[in-house]
């Protein structure tokens, strides 16, 4: 994949999780008040920087060895998941009547993952038709 494609790739992907995000806001601001809502929103908020994250290290790997990409990514998921998990703690400790919302708006930025598979997949279909 080219710089260009990945840079386009994590645009559309951080975008979508963006959406994502602010239609879970939404959904707990019409159901539980502006309260969740904000709650959701910093959640997904949280997964949209997440993926930047990882993205902007992925970034810095690329052009490199194949074993240098390799660990790049397995260093920029292990900080992800480190930084979710603290997320998580300090929200289930001192945010707790807004742990579900948080939750929520997270998942839901993950849900951009699967729609970005599936995108990824039929572009590689439609290049294997044109050969």
């Amino acid at each position: 994949m080219s710089q260009a494609q990945f840079a386009k790739t994590i645009v559309w992907l951080l975008r979508v999780q963006a959406v994502l995000a602010v239609l879970a806001s939404a959904a707990w601001w019409l159901a539980a008040g502006a309260g969740h809502g904000l709650a959701a929103l910093v959640g997904g908020s949280s997964g949209v920087a997440l993926t930047a994250l990882v993205a902007l290290r992925m970034a810095l790997s690329q052009g490199a060895p194949p074993e240098n990409i390799v660990r790049g990514f397995y260093r920029a998921m292990w900080l992800k998941l480190a930084l979710a998990a603290f997320l998580f703690i300090v929200v289930a400790r001192w945010f707790a009547p807004w742990f579900g919302p948080v939750l929520t708006g997270y998942c839901a930025t993950l849900l951009a993952y699967w729609w970005a598979l599936w995108r990824t997949q039929g572009q590689m279909v439609k290049q294997q038709q044109d050969l």
